[in-house]
């Protein structure tokens, strides 16, 4: 998770979601040159969790699934 301020901008975030692929952000710049040429392509990813977000760089793409809560 990042704690530093971002340059970011908030273009194209929905109220209510919760991930997003992330262009030209801070986070994706300052990440190792090495690694991202190593697993080219790489995306940004931004996962909105509450009242904070968990960013993550990666070669691969998300998947989801929905699961039952025993209720």
């Amino acid at each position: 998770m990042s704690t530093e301020d971002d340059d970011t901008p908030n273009e194209g975030l929905v109220p209510e979601n919760f991930a997003y692929r992330v262009e030209g952000a801070r986070f994706a710049r300052i990440q190792s040159d090495a690694w991202k040429e190593s697993f080219k392509p790489v995306s940004h990813y931004l996962f909105v969790t509450g009242f904070g977000c968990m960013d993550v760089v990666s070669g691969g793409k998300p998947l989801f699934s929905l699961v039952d809560r025993p209720g």
